[in-house]
């Protein structure tokens, strides 16, 4: 006698044939919402773009111009993009035992690295980024649609019994902080809240500086902002330099490196944080540090 879950499994597409499940659609498409919000966070993050219905720098901006925007090199967005990559192959595949196990211990690794990160950023960074909250909750997702798949997938109860499967994804879970945890600790310091704020408010108001890629008193300039650096409003002068425009540096008149022009004053040569705040009417000025 067949029960009901029995009857279900034996109707699924393709699950006596290729020994396995039909496509997890749901998955599927929480994955490629995923794919969408972490390449969008990956983009603001190369360009120095600020995201969209972000409170400015006490939030989504703070997160990208910190330490732990970036892994092993790399955007942390774009790792968090890999992951959804991965899940939504294997959920697109269907599952067979081997596979699900994968798809289980990604999305639990995916959950749990996630989790940590969102952590950081309100506890260490006081800021939340709506995107990543979204993000965490689109693999928490994830992470309960695979769990229900365990009792649909053919032949996993041979390799994997509920406490093998929980120790599958209980591993990948304490992996995934450990492996964060030490690769966040050999990260340089990324950007302050204050060198957020006072780099988006000098492009807000106008400023420029204009700079040359081979210049060491602008690449000193540019390190005093950290992380922010690619949000300042630089020109390159240099014609040989990326997305140069030479042509605003003669219309400026500028003949040494870095120049300030921020309203009717012109500051030539590295400028502290301070000075820069002053010229500008940063509001912010006391809280440089």
């Amino acid at each position: 006698m067949t029960t009901r879950a029995e009857r279900r499994r034996e109707m699924r597409p393709g699950h006596a044939k290729l020994g396995r499940t039909a496509p997890a659609w749901t998955t599927l498409a929480l994955a490629a919402a995923g794919v969408l919000v972490s390449a969008y966070l990956t983009w603001t993050k190369t360009t120095g773009a600020q995201a969209l219905f972000c409170s400015g720098a006490n939030a989504c901006d703070v997160v990208q111009a910190s330490r732990y925007s970036t892994l092993l090199g790399l955007p942390t967005a774009l790792w968090g993009l890999a992951l959804y990559v991965v899940t939504g192959t294997l959920a697109a595949r269907g599952y067979t035992a081997k596979q699900w196990l994968l798809a289980l211990a990604t999305a639990s690794a995916a959950v749990a690295f996630s989790a940590y990160l969102t952590a950081v950023s309100l506890f260490v960074l006081r800021a939340a980024c709506a995107y990543c909250l979204i993000s965490t909750a689109i693999e928490t997702l994830i992470l309960a649609d695979v769990i229900r798949w365990w009792r649909g997938v053919p032949s996993l109860d041979a390799i994997a019994s509920p406490p093998r499967a929980a120790m599958v994804g209980g591993g990948a879970t304490t992996l995934a902080v450990l492996l964060a945890l030490g690769a966040f600790a050999l990260s340089p310091a990324g950007a302050t809240p204050y060198q957020v704020a006072l780099a988006r408010h000098l492009a807000s108001t106008g400023a420029v500086m204009y700079g040359a890629y081979w210049c060491p008193h602008c690449q000193e300039q540019k390190e005093m902002f950290s992380d922010a650096a690619s949000m300042l409003p630089y020109v390159e002068c240099d014609p040989q330099g990326s997305g140069a425009r030479p042509d605003l540096c003669q219309q400026a008149s500028v003949k040494s490196f870095p120049t300030w022009v921020i309203g009717d004053q012109r500051l030539v040569g590295t400028q502290s944080l301070e000075t820069l705040a002053h010229a500008s009417r940063f509001p912010g000025v006391t809280t440089a540090r």
